[in-house]
C-alpha cells in the first residue's frame, strides 16, 4: 500500500454515533498530512492465583484519533447548498456554525464559533491495495480540534485532530476521490493588521482551543457513543518584526490589556477562492524576543475574546 494513495472522506451523521457509508461524494479535501492512531485501553487481570504469571489483558474502551493538515481553499464557483467549501463538514464538527449567503454574484460562506449544535462525523481513510480493494480505517461520532496555520507565501492550512469511536479495521471497496483543480490562495498581499497596524509578519496561527470529551456508553461496541466539544478558548501566536514603541507598542499593549481587531485577508485574488479571517477583540498575552534571518522579531501570543458571544473568530469564504 502507498501512503500517497490514501483517500480521505467524511460525512455528517444523520444519527450521532451511527457510522455513515463513505463514497466519492464525501472526498475532495486536499491534505498534506493525514494520520490515524487507535487508542484501545488494556485491562490487566491482576487476580489472585497460585502463580506470579499473569492472565492476558482484556481490551476495554476503544477510540481513535485522526489528524489532518489540509489546504484551505474555495470551490472556484458560486457557493450554494450543494457547493460548499470542501472543509465544510470538518469545520462544523470542529464547533463552527456555517452560514450561507446566496446573494447573486456575491455568494459566500461564513464560519463562526457555535456553543451548541455541533454535528458529529464519520470520517477516515480508505487505503487502496495495489491489487484490489482497500483497508478502511474509520471513526464515528467524531468531533475535532482546529488550528489555522499561516506562513508567508504558503497556502493557509487547517490543522485538525478528530476523536471518535473506534470502528473495526476492515477490508472494503476502493473509491476514486474527487480532486479539485482549484489552487489554494496564498499568503501574499494578505492585508494582515493587528489593532489597525500592518506589521511585517512572517507567520501566525489561531487555535480554537476546543476541549473534547468522550461519551462513554456500555451499549456501544467501542464503549463510546461519540465525542463532544465541552469548551473552547481561542488563542494564537504571530511572529512580527520588532519596531519602535512609537510605531507599535507590543509591550505596552501586553501591560495595559489593550484590545484591537485582527484581520487577515481577503487572501487570494479570485472570487469564490478568497479567504478572510477576522476577530473583533485581540488581546496580546505574551511577547518573546526571537530572530528571523538576522532581524530582531517578536513572537507574540494573543487571545481572541468575544464581543457579543460566539463571535471571537470569523472565517469567510467569498
Amino acid at each position: 500500500m502507498r501512503t500517497k494513495r490514501r483517500v480521505l472522506a467524511a460525512k455528517i451523521e444523520a444519527v450521532e454515533g451511527t457510522p455513515e457509508a463513505l463514497t466519492a461524494d464525501e472526498t475532495g479535501l486536499i491534505a498534506k498530512e493525514a494520520n490515524y492512531t487507535p487508542d484501545i485501553s488494556m485491562l490487566p487481570r491482576d487476580v489472585i492465583m497460585a502463580s506470579f504469571s499473569k492472565l492476558p489483558d482484556l481490551a476495554g474502551k476503544k477510540m481513535a484519533s485522526i489528524r489532518i493538515v489540509a489546504e484551505i481553499v474555495g470551490r472556484g464557483t458560486a457557493y450554494a447548498a450543494n457547493n460548499l467549501p470542501f472543509l465544510s463538514p470538518y469545520l462544523r464538527a470542529c464547533g463552527l456554525a456555517e452560514a450561507l449567503d446566496v446573494t447573486p454574484a456575491s455568494e459566500k460562506v461564513t464560519y463562526t464559533r457555535a456553543s451548541l449544535g455541533h454535528p458529529s462525523l464519520t470520517l477516515g481513510f480508505i487505503d487502496p491495495d495495489d491489487a484490489a480493494g482497500a483497508v478502511l480505517k474509520l471513526i464515528a461520532g467524531a468531533r475535532g480540534q482546529l488550528k489555522i496555520l499561516g506562513k508567508t507565501g504558503e497556502a493557509l492550512f487547517a490543522d485538525m485532530t478528530f476523536m471518535g469511536a473506534y470502528q473495526a479495521i476492515a477490508d472494503g471497496a476502493a473509491i476514486t476521490p474527487n480532486i479539485s483543480n482549484v489552487n489554494p490562495p496564498q499568503l501574499l498581499a494578505s492585508l494582515f493588521t493587528t489593532g489597525g497596524y500592518s506589521p511585517v509578519v512572517q507567520s501566525f496561527e489561531i487555535d480554537l482551543g476546543n476541549k473534547l470529551s468522550g461519551r462513554e456508553d456500555l451499549n456501544s461496541a467501542s464503549g463510546y457513543k461519540s465525542f463532544v466539544i465541552t469548551d473552547g478558548d481561542t488563542r494564537g501566536r504571530m511572529q512580527t518584526e520588532m519596531v519602535k514603541v512609537a510605531t507599535h507598542d507590543y509591550y505596552g499593549q501586553l501591560n495595559a490589556g489593550t484590545l484591537g481587531a485582527l484581520n487577515v485577508g481577503p487572501i487570494g485574488p479570485a472570487q469564490y477562492n478568497k479567504v478572510q479571517l477576522t476577530a473583533p477583540k485581540q488581546r496580546i498575552t505574551s511577547v518573546q524576543e526571537t530572530e528571523v534571518e538576522g532581524h530582531m522579531a517578536l513572537d507574540c501570543g494573543f487571545q481572541l475574546a468575544m464581543d457579543a458571544g460566539d463571535d471571537e473568530f470569523v472565517l469567510e469564504f467569498s
